[in-house]
């Protein structure tokens, strides 16, 4: 009952906004996950487009593609009180050892519990304000966001058929209104 008020608080929260671009008066759509993430995707590849709730919103475009995505904390994720969860996604994506962690922490980092096999391609890349981590077993993919200002919490977005490009367009975009 508390999982379904605290997600239907976030969409309550969740501000999608329309605006034009000056530089070329395309029309955008801004999702706010928190002042820190943001996704702007063109309002035309919405047409036709489903929104439901997940663990957080997610979009059905017309073209069966999927995007679903969340603003997670260390608190949710059950990692102690000061862990820098910037580290949380190496260490589901493996890019980082987990041997020298205590046990019970390491159980927490499974790539797995995302749904997400060990075969996907595991990419890490810096965008303009912090780092994009991917795991990709196509069409499938799951992203991690993390922010250089802060980390204490980090978007996770889970797709269908977008591309990792896609998805750092989206993440780019001028967020300026």
């Amino acid at each position: 009952m508390l999982k379904t008020l605290i997600v239907g608080a976030l969409i309550a929260l969740l501000t999608v906004s329309a605006h034009s671009a000056s530089n070329n008066d395309a029309h955008l759509t801004t999702i706010d996950y928190s002042p820190y993430y943001q996704l702007t995707i063109s309002t035309t590849n919405l047409a036709g487009a489903k929104i439901f709730s997940g663990a957080g919103p997610v979009i059905k475009f017309s073209n069966s593609m999927k995007l679903g995505g969340w603003v997670t904390t260390g608190e949710e994720d059950g990692v102690p009180e000061g862990f820098d969860l910037a580290l949380y996604p190496r260490y589901v994506l493996g890019l980082d050892g987990t041997d020298e962690l205590p046990t019970d922490l390491q159980r927490l980092f499974s790539l797995r519990a995302f749904g997400v096999s060990q075969d996907a391609v595991i990419a890490e890349e810096p965008y303009r304000n912090g780092t994009l981590y991917s795991a990709c077993d196509y069409p499938s993919c799951l992203f991690f966001v993390t922010h250089q200002a802060q980390n204490e919490h980090i978007l996770v977005l889970k797709t269908e058929g977008f591309s990792i490009k896609s998805i750092r367009s989206f993440l780019e975009a001028d967020h300026a209104e």
